[in-house]
């Protein structure tokens, strides 16, 4: 069980703990930022390049220095202003442009670049389905029942949750989960029994956030978060236990669990001695990996943490 994270301290073998780090500015030679986290995979950049950095100790792979997105923890595809699966040829994408949020679901790769979406074949490019959701959106995420969920980012009306069927049509209307319009989606989940998971930003300073779930068309738990200031409030979910990092400059940099059934703090696990800034999560049934950097007085270095 990951983390049994209703332990929270003593000699209890199951406490959660950072097990591994992993230095990707060491990894690839140079001070790099994280573009994101698929798996095992890390797509790391620097000013003109970017790179595939396995956390398992292999040798990092060059790619398209304008790739933004990494999916799938196999045979990767890279997703920038075209598609590539590492080691093949660039496909075009037919949204102008890098999308602000993707999902391989099955054997179609949904993009989203602002209210534009398109399904399309990964192998091939090939569109199969387009559509235009009523607000930018910003993340992606499929539902057991082969449904897709989405977060809009609406000026007026705060964050939306969106069901859409595989081929992009809507499924009733909108949910407004965020009321604040001053919000700003960060993450979206949802679990095996089809609970929706949602983190955002409620405030233009981002120095607070917030946790939701949602279940049966309703919002059903509100975790309200402080410290978020320096951390891209991404989430990834185990059961019923959310993890997410919590860091400022007031607030040592740390994995929390939250309980989505009640919004209680479950568990805590310090990254850093002080302050940090960390991005991606992932989870893999076993551990969860998080990425980031302490900020020390060498400096910061960009780092993964693996924690089980």
């Amino acid at each position: 069980m990951l983390l049994a994270a209703g332990c929270t301290g003593g000699d209890d073998p199951h406490v959660p703990r950072v097990l591994d780090t992993v230095d990707l500015d060491a990894a690839v030679g140079t001070d790099v930022v994280v573009h994101d986290l698929a798996g095992s995979l890390v797509l790391v950049g620097d000013a003109g390049r970017r790179w595939l950095v396995p956390l398992d100790g292999g040798a990092p792979t060059p790619i398209d220095p304008d790739s933004e997105l990494v999916i799938g923890d196999g045979t990767p595809l890279v997703v920038g202003t075209a598609l590539t699966p590492v080691g093949g040829a660039a496909l075009p994408l037919p949204i102008d442009g890098p999308p602000t949020a993707a999902l391989l679901d099955g054997e179609a790769l949904v993009l989203a670049r602002d209210t534009r979406l398109a399904a399309v074949d990964p192998g091939t490019g090939a569109v199969r389905a387009t559509a235009e959701a009523p607000a930018p959106v910003t993340e992606i995420a499929r539902a057991p029942d082969g449904d897709l969920a989405a977060l809009a980012d609406d000026p007026a009306d705060g964050v939306l949750l969106l069901r859409l069927t595989p081929d992009l049509r809507p499924e009733g209307d909108p949910l407004t989960v965020v009321p604040e319009r001053t919000s700003t989606p960060t993450a979206l989940q949802v679990t095996e029994d089809g609970t929706v998971v949602v983190t955002a930003y409620v405030n233009e300073a981002r120095d607070a956030g917030r946790l939701v779930t949602v279940a049966g068309g309703r919002v059903r738990t509100v975790a309200e978060l402080q410290g978020t200031d320096a951390t891209a409030l991404d989430v990834a979910v185990v059961g019923r236990i959310a993890y997410l990092v919590l860091s400022a400059s007031y607030h040592p940099a740390e994995l929390t669990a939250v309980d989505l059934t009640t919004g209680a703090r479950t568990a805590v696990v310090g990254l850093c001695g002080g302050a940090g800034a960390f991005g991606a999560l992932a989870a893999d049934g076993t551990t969860v990996t998080v990425v980031g950097s302490c900020i020390d007085a060498d400096g910061p270095t960009t780092t993964a943490f693996v924690i089980g």
